[in-house]
């Protein structure tokens, strides 16, 4: 469920990235698509947390970013190309930090896969979002049950 989660909260922030508004995006073609209530709810939680605690939701224009990383030739051979613009994708939008981006490509690189593809970088990337192994932290509760709304 967290991969799904994670795409919806992909297509919210392209949606932003378009000057949309929260209120403005079309929440029936994401339950068209497939998508659960549930789903849909925990994407919008993790958003409001962002905005609630003060975090940028989108990381500087490219204009002004100061680097840009390059992947290694070890990495190019284990990611595929689709899972490295995935991977971009992610850090252009805000999903994941700089710090996170290399988290995730150590975790591929030592997991020992021969050629990872996006659904594995959703798998990690999900995780580190929804920090599994801190369950401390009140934010860590975004993934909602089938039966659970956001008011």
């Amino acid at each position: 469920m967290q991969e799904k989660v994670i795409e919806i909260i992909v297509y919210i922030l392209n949606e932003m990235r378009d000057s949309k508004h929260l209120n403005e995006i079309d929440v029936k073609s994401l339950n068209k698509s497939g998508y659960t209530d549930a789903e849909i709810n925990s994407a919008f939680a993790w958003i409001f947390s962002k905005i609630e605690s003060g975090e940028k939701l989108f990381t500087e224009s490219p204009d002004f970013s100061k680097s840009h990383r390059f992947f290694h030739e070890t990495e190019k051979s284990i990611l595929s190309t689709e899972a490295m613009g995935y991977l971009i994708q992610m850090k252009e939008l805000g999903i994941i930090s700089d710090l996170d981006e290399e988290l995730v490509i150590d975790k591929i690189v030592m997991a020992g896969y021969q050629k990872a593809g996006i659904e594995e970088i959703k798998l990690i990337i999900s995780s580190l979002l929804f920090d599994f192994e801190d369950k401390t932290m009140s934010v860590n509760r975004l993934v909602l049950q089938n039966n659970e709304t956001i008011h």
